[in-house]
């Protein structure tokens, strides 16, 4: 019996998966523009390490030990799109519960820009050793 079951899932998943419509990245993802700019917008954000207040809070299940990311007031003022409202329910009492609303930064969103801001700079790299080797052969 669970050797039939097995085999059905695996077929279904197969025909499931060989059936799906390919949607193209340039149908799915409109307005595609290049980042630019993005090391001087980086130097705003300052990085930071902090403890979840799990004892004040636990039922929203937050990890515990020291964590390592960004303040999302800070981040707002530079990237807003990447600072999200969640909300958790959390038991208040034997049966009542509350709604906690926080904001968090998406710091995911943050690999592209970090990405370019990388290039930015190996950009600036190799214009300075290009003038270095320049002024060396004077």
């Amino acid at each position: 019996m669970k050797k039939s079951v097995l085999f059905l899932s695996a077929f279904m998943l197969f025909t499931l998966t060989s059936i799906a419509q390919e949607i193209k990245e340039e149908e799915l993802k409109l307005n595609v523009q290049k980042i630019s700019n993005s090391t001087e917008k980086l130097k705003s954000l300052e990085p930071v390490s902090y403890d979840y207040n799990n004892e004040k809070y636990k039922g929203l299940n937050l990890p515990a030990g020291n964590q390592y990311g960004f303040l999302a007031k800070d981040v707002k003022n530079t990237f807003p799109e990447l600072v999200k409202t969640s909300s958790k329910v959390q038991t208040a009492g034997k049966n009542s519960s509350k709604v906690l609303k926080y904001s968090e930064v998406d710091q995911e969103e943050l690999i592209p820009l970090l990405v370019a801001a990388i290039k930015e700079q190996q950009e600036e790299i190799e214009l300075l050793k290009e003038e270095l080797k320049k002024i060396k052969s004077k």
